[in-house]
């Protein structure tokens, strides 16, 4: 697999850290989203900084408004009811990314299809108040009684299918379509599966950047970007070089306050790594995060194979 489709942002759980009210927080996350998806980023790294008190709702936020970005629009009501931190979601432009797939007609459906699904097991479905949603949808639906299947999956088809496999309730998976209908059934999705397609990003919540980092394996090229680092230009064939012979990309940014020096001090002893300045001639006092993850991630783009 190309390192283009193995990109890991880490980003401090301070990024929200300059910025006031609900509404503005809820528009920087919503550039971190797009951004993130625009270029394929498989993995966001939410480290815990060190150096700043932080508001712990900030964390939350930041956290729950990536993972509502991240869903397709069929299953945000089922696993986001209403909730006050979402309320200027609706102020973001929408995340278009592949797995955002519009509802379709079960008919239209083809075996082999790849959707995002969440799982229920059948007494979970039961005792919902809105087991109508399920039980009184157009045919087919599910006879409970009549079925003989331990899991079943919301894939946007405004009724349950079967999902062959394991998983647990309230689980969102990637699965893909193994019969065609009217007896649609799905299973979980393998690696090969995904290889050639992008189909969002998972997060990952850590509490120290260099711990993190020390479980890394080798097959990871690490970037810590800073204004302080070796202009870009000075180490283009370097990093060319250098991203030809790994699996993986980590892309380290600071905080709104604290750069990668003050925030993992020890970063100059970690292994296949470089420290860069992306904007070598900026102009401007400061560069904010969502514009270097921008930044960023666009100039990589351009050299990643």
């Amino acid at each position: 697999m190309k390192i283009k489709n193995r990109i890991s942002v880490a980003i401090p759980d301070t990024s929200l850290l300059d910025e006031k009210g609900l509404r503005e927080k809820t528009l920087k996350i919503g550039k971190f989203a797009r951004s993130f998806s625009i270029f394929g980023v498989n993995k966001i790294v939410i480290y815990k900084d060190p150096t700043e008190s932080r508001d712990k709702s900030d964390m939350f936020l930041l956290r729950l408004i990536l993972e509502f970005l991240n869903t397709p629009q069929y299953l945000r009501k089922s696993l986001y009811p209403m909730d006050s931190d979402l309320s200027y979601v609706g102020l973001l432009p929408p995340i278009r990314a592949p797995q955002h797939k519009n509802k379709v007609r079960p008919k239209d459906v083809k075996i082999g299809e790849i959707r995002v699904g969440v799982i229920h097991d059948p007494n979970s479905v039961i005792n919902k108040k809105d087991r109508n949603r399920f039980t009184n949808a157009p045919k087919p639906a599910i006879d409970f009684k009549k079925e003989n299947y331990d899991l079943y999956i919301d894939v946007g088809l405004d009724y349950l299918i079967p999902f062959l496999g394991d998983g647990i309730n309230g689980e969102k998976v990637v699965v893909k379509f193994v019969n065609s209908y009217p007896e649609l059934k799905v299973i979980r999705t393998s690696g090969r599966d995904l290889e050639k397609l992008y189909f969002g990003y998972t997060l990952v919540q850590v509490n120290s950047l260099e711990e993190y980092i020390k479980k890394l394996g080798e097959e990871t090229f690490i970037i810590f970007t800073s204004r302080n680092g070796r202009s870009f230009q000075t180490v283009e064939s370097q990093f060319k070089e250098s991203i030809n012979k790994f699996e993986n990309l980590l892309i380290v940014f600071g905080s709104p306050n604290r750069g990668i020096k003050e925030i993992f001090i020890n970063y100059y002893n970690t292994k296949n790594s470089m420290y860069v300045n992306i904007f070598p001639n900026q102009k401007t006092q400061t560069i904010r995060l969502e514009e270097a993850i921008l930044g960023t991630l666009t100039l990589f783009n351009h050299f990643l194979p």
